[in-house]
């Protein structure tokens, strides 16, 4: 018995139920253009020779090879945007990781909605990604009509830049596709100029070996002192809060909710912070990646100057 057609209408109003802000779909094609922009990216070093950018290019962009007859890739986005900025605190901390590990509870949503459309419509084969496999979300984000490439490489979506990505793809064709967005940031160059280290060298174009985030992410990385000035311990969204896009931004209680409570009022991270208060305050989150002692030494390259001035250049 052949399963019933698919109803992209049902599946986005499923993801919308699920918490999704955001839901598109894409037919699984090859994507060849993504791909040699990709690897020109590569060849100029813009990946600050992350080898794992190296590994597996044409699962980044054909989904088939990851998913065995893949016929649809459903791109979801959730909206993390809590409104309050840690900017002048003592230390800066990205939004994405003042809230709950979206890993987590992005796999658990795409799951649900796995298993929701397999109810309705039967049994298929599928595969989750949340930044968790070789492929490109933000390439797939831009094939389902969700979102467009910012010049600060970032997805600029209805809802802002502060939205997590994932996909599920299935091996079953969907009654109907959504076109790519084809929208730009236009003449708008904000989050070029407001780049501290002028990472993005040109429209769309972000050498992660000058970007705070790319680099502060990195839990390898050796001399965290080097950036230390910029004020950002965890992250760096000053390119985000420059963006005319997130100025009107919805806030999502959820996100709100799932915002771990440490940075409710802006609550700064005490000098004294001890292994168990860490585990406290940070297990759920991001932050918890970078351990303890981690952290403990980010801190202490940072000093109260340095977040002043970052502060008063974001006025």
């Amino acid at each position: 018995m052949d399963i019933p057609e698919i109803s992209s209408q049902y599946i986005k109003q499923s993801a919308l139920n699920f918490g999704f802000a955001l839901c598109g779909i894409a037919k699984a094609k090859p994507l060849v253009k993504e791909k040699n922009r990709f690897e020109k990216a590569l060849s100029l070093n813009l990946h600050a020779k992350k080898e794992y950018f190296e590994r597996d290019i044409e699962k980044r962009f054909n989904p088939s090879l990851l998913l065995e007859n893949c016929k649809s890739v459903i791109v979801c986005g959730f909206n993390y945007n809590m409104k309050q900025e840690v900017i002048g605190a003592e230390y800066n901390i990205s939004k994405y990781a003042q809230i709950e590990d979206y890993h987590v509870f992005m796999k658990e949503k795409l799951e649900k909605l796995s298993h929701d459309l397999q109810d309705k419509f039967g049994t298929f084969n599928y595969k989750t990604t949340i930044d968790s496999s070789a492929i490109s979300e933000k390439a797939w984000a831009v094939q389902a009509g969700i979102g467009y490439y910012g010049k600060n490489g970032i997805i600029q979506t209805p809802y802002g830049s502060y939205v997590f990505l994932g996909t599920l793809l299935i091996d079953k064709e969907i009654d109907n596709y959504d076109e790519p967005c084809n929208n730009s940031c236009r003449n708008c160059n904000k989050c070029i100029e407001a780049c501290p280290t002028q990472a993005i060298t040109a429209p769309f174009l972000v050498d992660s070996n000058l970007c705070i985030s790319n680099i502060n992410l990195n839990r390898k990385e050796t001399d965290f002192k080097r950036i230390a000035k910029y004020g950002w311990l965890i992250g760096c969204d000053t390119c985000q809060i420059r963006c005319p896009n997130n100025i009107h931004a919805p806030v999502n209680s959820e996100a709100v909710a799932m915002r771990t409570p440490f940075f409710n009022n802006n609550q700064k991270i005490p000098e004294n912070l001890t292994p168990e208060s860490f585990e406290k305050y940070f297990k759920d989150t991001i932050i918890y990646q970078f351990k303890y002692e981690g952290l403990k030494k980010r801190m202490e390259s940072i000093t109260p100057s340095h977040t002043a001035r970052l502060s008063h250049s974001l006025v």
